[in-house]
């Protein structure tokens, strides 16, 4: 007789009770299925025998190895239908297929043991089940569609099943009942999340593992965000005046800052099947990253025709998607489209941000079912406006900043029989998109220097090509061969600025990967190597603006001023990458041990590379009850093309002004420049590289699992402008007698200083975060969920800290520059932070509501100092060199201007107290072609007042506004 085979029924299953010795019929099984509907039972996956029962002398390839064959169905209108195109897959082997027409898979050269099989379908709800192999099994897989008609709806982020890094899934329905309108807002699922009011206003970046309100940019420009298969970049974004010079590198006029993450505000989650986002070490197969890896999976497959309409105090939009079965087996095509329109304040409307998108998903099995592909295209357009304010009669400042690209893109898999070689899967992406800048600022007290040359020592006046001498006859302009129709000019004090920077960013990446899998004894190795290349270039005209009204300069870099700069000019960015890494897994006394393991090489631009190893581990200690797991792995950035080809830095010195003297005829006055320009590359610049570490484990009691894990994490090299400063001969001369234009000179040595590409961001991070899921409680029709983060960072620099505050703007009386110690000061953030999430939920009607409460238990922030008052070092304004400091001769007039005022304000600690926030999610069905949605944040109007520790007299006003949307789909089939 046969025996029955083993297998652990998923979540929502019913049971059926069946003969292996005898033939169950698709009428008896519908019979049955009947029956357990009336008993109200709920359906994720029915693991049934096929028409024809199992037989014992099936034909095998060899003794261990197996095959695993069936039909996949979908239940609609009382009957099976076929269903082609879902995805079953035994990821611990490496075995992938994809469904025929007629709902039939087969998955071969199984090896016997215990497997997980796992089947996805667009729409529908994720098989997950066990099955011992020990002969070839014929089933029957049935999916149900993932909606909120079922009992245990997926409203919440999910802990992942990946056994790579610590991970949370987030699905299409959370996105849903969410009213998610960008990737930033679904990261308040995520332990340590919080909700923020969904809006547009200003460029989205995704941080992971992050303190609550904390400034830090560092975490969102090592976040990697994967769209089928491909990263994003923002590594040829160079839309930001100079940084060299303007000690930042904020966009210009919106959009994504050039030293941040890629701005997520243009990725429309209209036709999103799923989110995972891995907060630990991921796999090797993503480079490119210090701080994690968000991965977008779109829709792609059969879905009804799909219109929804949103709303919120800021943002009104519309979305159309769709997805058919092509005739004949042609695959499926996915279209969607969608536009949001943006107010950042209802009551001022000049301000306001724009979204289009459309994207399309091709998928096909080609080449007699080996070939699984999915292709596409993305277009979509962004724009920030802030339109002349009318009451603004001071600034009249007006801008907006446009992105319109596409992106063409490309994953799959070609699957083989082999017993070692599994699949290879390949995935490809290119895209172009194209920025445009525009601010327009009034200026006042603007008067500076300006030249137009570009020269490193060109001498210019304002009478063009004509040269002026001293008196020893010697000439002192110096103008360039081919610059003798350049001159200079003193810029006025109130002028309107206006200027461009036009963009153009060319993206592309490939990769590719081989799949196999071995067993040797009683071990099981599924490993894969592969490569990938990625390139990023700009191709824009760069900045654009009148030579005679220049952006205003910054008055802490005294003498600087901006130049034009085309962007095409700038060398490309280009990575490769190389791949290793086994799945190893064994028995030891019944108990399952997994090590996941690889390292990664990157070579950037040919001459910088990095060795990234990583590994994670789990075993179990009670089986499928309690395990153990722990991670280390390196992670690694490369630096983007604003810090690897930065601008020069470009100063003026005055040396004659004559504009003012009424002495002098005025055709006869003479304005004359002297510019400098330096260098800013760093040859010697290294990789961000983050190192993490996670000990944790998983507690799981049949539908209830705990997850704890603690983690660790250190950036080393993070990328920032660090100060800088090369000595400069400032000369001015004066008129010898006001007849003649012949001179007399006085020189006094400065040091220009400016900003330069450095490694000297820090971030150290540790913490725990944990999520506990309860099975639903039937009597009530609620479930619990509780996750959150415990989280300390420290922010620091390991450059000098430079101080010249009381330096002047004249040549005689500028300082030396003076440097303290690195760390000088150390930024000390921590936060506890929960989120308890109940779900109540009848399915009959299909009516879900969600109250969040959100606790922050703790937000403290201080700063912690070293020697602030006395430098180390000094840089010398004779030479440029650096000398140590003789703190003996602190007191010399020469060095007393370089010890800097102590205030030590920020050593307080400033601890909130507990704060609670509550939020309430609501979703509705109609029928089977309507769902409501409506949110309301903050639902209770609570503004905690708080006072601070630092100052006694100030307040802080907490909580997030009340605020609230709605949201209306019609499903037409």
């Amino acid at each position: 007789m046969l025996k029955r085979p083993h297998y652990t029924k998923p979540q929502n299953d019913l049971e059926l009770d069946y003969n292996l010795n005898r033939k169950v019929t698709l009428s008896r099984y519908l019979i049955m299925l009947t029956r357990a509907k009336r008993r109200r039972l709920s359906l994720a996956v029915l693991l049934t025998l096929a028409s024809s029962h199992i037989l014992i002398g099936q034909t095998q390839k060899s003794k261990n190895n197996f095959t695993i064959q069936g039909k996949v169905y979908e239940h609609r209108d009382g009957k099976l239908i076929p269903l082609r195109q879902a995805s079953i897959s035994i990821r611990e082997y490496g075995i992938i297929t994809t469904s025929s027409s007629d709902g039939s898979f087969s998955l071969k050269n199984v090896p016997t043991g215990s497997i997980n099989l796992i089947g996805t379908y667009i729409g529908k709800q994720e098989i997950d089940t066990i099955l011992n192999v020990k002969q070839n099994i014929t089933l029957n897989l049935i999916f149900r569609d993932n909606s909120f008609r079922i009992d245990e709806v997926d409203v919440v982020a999910k802990r992942s099943n990946n056994l790579v890094g610590t991970s949370s899934k987030i699905s299409s329905n959370a996105i849903e009942h969410l009213q998610a309108n960008s990737l930033a807002d679904v990261m308040s699922l995520l332990p340590g999340g919080l909700t923020s009011n969904s809006d547009l206003n200003t460029a989205k970046q995704i941080n992971i593992r992050n303190v609550v309100n904390t400034s830090s940019n560092i975490n969102a420009f090592g976040t990697s965000i994967i769209i089928n298969g491909a990263p994003t970049s923002n590594n040829a974004n160079l839309q930001a005046l100079n940084p060299t010079v303007s000690g930042s590198a904020v966009s210009l006029a919106g959009g994504a800052s050039p030293s941040g993450g890629f701005d997520v505000r243009n990725i429309s989650l209209q036709n999103v099947e799923s989110i995972e986002v891995v907060r630990g070490i991921p796999s090797v197969t993503y480079g490119d990253a210090t701080s994690g890896t968000v991965i977008v999976n779109q829709k792609a497959g059969a879905q009804p025709l799909t219109i929804e309409a949103r709303t919120n105090p800021n943002i009104y939009s519309l979305n159309i998607t769709d997805g058919i079965l092509l005739r004949n087996n042609k695959g499926a095509l996915n279209i969607g489209g969608g536009y949001a329109y943006n107010i950042n304040d209802p009551v001022q409307s000049y301000r306001y941000y724009q979204r289009a998108t459309f994207n399309a998903l091709y998928s096909n099995k080609l080449f007699g079912d080996r070939l699984n592909s999915t292709s596409g295209i993305d277009v979509n357009f962004g724009k920030d406006t802030r339109k002349l304010n009318p009451d603004d009669e001071i600034t009249k400042t007006k801008s907006h900043a446009k992105e319109i690209g596409f992106s063409l893109h490309t994953k799959g898999n070609v699957t083989f029989d082999n017993k070692s070689l599994k699949y290879i899967q390949y995935s490809g992406k290119i895209g172009y998109t194209n920025k445009y800048s525009y601010l327009q600022e009034q200026y006042t007290s603007a008067n500076a220097p300006y030249s137009m040359t570009y020269t490193d020592r060109a001498v210019l006046t304002n009478f063009p090509g004509r040269k002026f001498y001293d008196i020893e006859g010697k000439e002192i302009t110096n103008i360039p061969v081919g610059e003798e129709h350049l001159y200079a000019v003193y810029l006025p004090s109130t002028y309107v600025g206006e200027y461009t920077i036009d963009g153009k960013e060319l993206n592309a990446f490939v990769q590719t990967s081989a799949n196999f899998f071995n067993r040797i004894g009683n071990t099981n190795h599924s490993w894969r190597f592969g490569a990938d290349y990625k390139i990023d270039k700009n191709f824009g005209d760069g900045k654009i603006f009148a030579d005679s009204l220049p952006p205003y300069r910054n008055l802490s870099y005294v003498n600087a001023t901006f130049r034009k700069r085309r962007y095409k000019d700038i060398p490309a960015l280009q990575q490769f990458g190389l791949f290793f890494e086994e799945d190893f897994s064994m028995l030891i006394a019944n108990r399952k041990l997994n090590i996941i393991g690889g390292v990664r090489y990157d070579l950037f631009n040919g001459d910088k590379s990095v060795l990234s190893p990583r590994v994670n581990a789990s075993y179990e200690i009670i089986p499928r009850t309690f395990s153990i797991k722990g991670g280390y792995g390196l992670l690694a950035k490369a630096p983007s093309l604003l810090y690897l080809s930065p601008e020069d830095a470009y100063f003026e010195y005055i040396n004659i002004n004559e504009l003012a003297n009424t002495a002098i005829p005025e055709a006869e006055r003479v304005f004359m420049t002297t510019t400098r320009v330096f260098s800013t590359e760093n040859k010697n610049l290294k990789i961000a590289q983050n190192r993490k570490a996670e000990l944790g484990f998983d507690f799981n009691v049949g539908k209830s699992s705990l997850s704890v894990t603690a983690f660790r994490e250190k950036l080393e090299n993070g990328y920032n402008y660090r100060v800088t400063a090369k000595p400069v001969e400032f000369i001015e001369y004066k008129r010898v007698n006001n007849n003649e234009p012949i001179y007399s000179a006085i020189s006094n040595p400065v040091l220009a200083k400016f900003n330069m590409p450095g490694n000297g961001a820090r971030l150290d991070k540790e913490g725990i975060e944990f999520e506990l899921f309860l099975k639903r409680f039937d009597a009530i029709r609620t479930q619990f969920s509780i996750n959150g983060m415990y989280i300390n960072q420290k922010t620091y620099s390991s450059d000098y800290v430079t101080y010249d505050g009381q330096s002047g703007t004249g040549a005689s009386s500028r300082t030396h520059i003076a440097l303290y110690e690195p760390k000088m000061t150390v930024l000390n953030e921590k936060s506890t932070v929960s989120s308890l999430r109940t779900v109540h939920n009848i399915p009959s009607i299909g009516f879900v509501v969600t109250l969040t409460t959100e606790f922050i238990w703790n937000e403290s922030d201080w700063t912690t100092y070293g020697n602030d008052s006395i430098p180390i070092k000094y840089i010398s304004k004779i030479d440029g060199q650096i000398y140590d400091f003789d703190p003996s001769r602190k007191d010399e007039s020469e060095f007393k201007v370089l010890l800097r005022p102590v205030s030590r304000t920020l050593e307080t600690v400033e601890s909130l107290p507990t704060m609670v926030n509550f939020n309430l999610n609501l979703t509705k069905e109609i029928r089977d072609y309507i769902r409501v949605s409506f949110f309301a944040n903050n639902i209770f109007r609570y503004y905690q007042i708080a006072q601070s520790d630092r100052v006694k007299s100030n307040y802080y006003k907490r909580n997030i506004p009340y605020y609230f949307g709605l949201n209306l789909a019609v499903k037409l089939k």
